[in-house]
């Protein structure tokens, strides 16, 4: 029996002493604690490429440039294609009407008509693509710097394109999207030259002669 009682005061002494072991676990300084995981902030931003492509003054200098190569070509081609259309109307409102051979003369003109303008939309699709590759590759060239140093200048760390095919972006805030901030550094550091006024009093250039005209044909003798 004494030694029940022993035992159970023991076991008392044993459980009043562990608060004070929570009580000196709970004091530990702050300082010996782990410090908290550091949080970085990613700056992003959202760039439509195509628009500022575009949009600057160079890149819409550019499109009036091919525009003005390609006009009269293009015109062409457009008489051509109303010119088959025509023919075709012809043919078809006069399939009975005709006879063989005109059918066949009529529908061998439709045929050249077609492979001519088969060749020149051809010719004008090829050289356009050059054309407009060549003031693509200029400007992006430049429109990429641009780029480097408005992220560099303003700790972006990803800057995503929009118009990208297929478009990453599924959301993105207003505060986030930088393409009329990018259009008006690349105008500023890449101005068009100033247009060149007219010359005044500037001497004309001598008149081209005329062709000379064929002599009329002398009576005989």
């Amino acid at each position: 029996m004494e030694r029940y009682r022993v035992l159970m005061a023991l076991i008392i002494l044993s459980l009043l002493s562990l608060p004070l072991v929570g009580q000196q676990m709970e004091n530990v300084p702050a300082a010996q604690q782990a410090p908290p995981a550091a949080t970085t902030t990613l700056k992003v931003g959202v760039l439509d490429m195509q628009e500022a492509l575009e949009r600057t003054k160079e890149g819409q200098k550019a499109m009036e440039d091919l525009q003005a190569q390609f006009g009269p070509r293009n015109a062409e081609l457009q008489k051509l294609a109303q010119e088959i259309q025509d023919l075709e109307n012809q043919l078809r409102r006069q399939e009975r009407t005709l006879s063989d051979d005109a059918r066949i003369q009529l529908s061998r003109q439709l045929d050249l008509k077609r492979r001519a303008a088969q060749r020149l939309q051809e010719d004008i699709q090829a050289d356009f693509q050059v054309v407009q590759s060549d003031h693509a590759n200029r400007i992006l060239g430049k429109l990429q710097r641009v780029i480097d140093q408005y992220a560099r200048e303003r700790g972006f760390a990803i800057i995503i394109n929009s118009s990208a095919n297929p478009n990453p972006v599924i959301y993105a805030a207003p505060a986030v999207e930088i393409t009329q901030d990018i259009i008006r550094l690349y105008d500023q550091l890449y101005p068009l030259p100033a247009a060149q006024p007219a010359a005044t009093g500037a001497q004309k250039p001598p008149a081209t002669p005329a062709p000379p005209q064929p002599r009329p044909p002398q009576p005989p003798r």
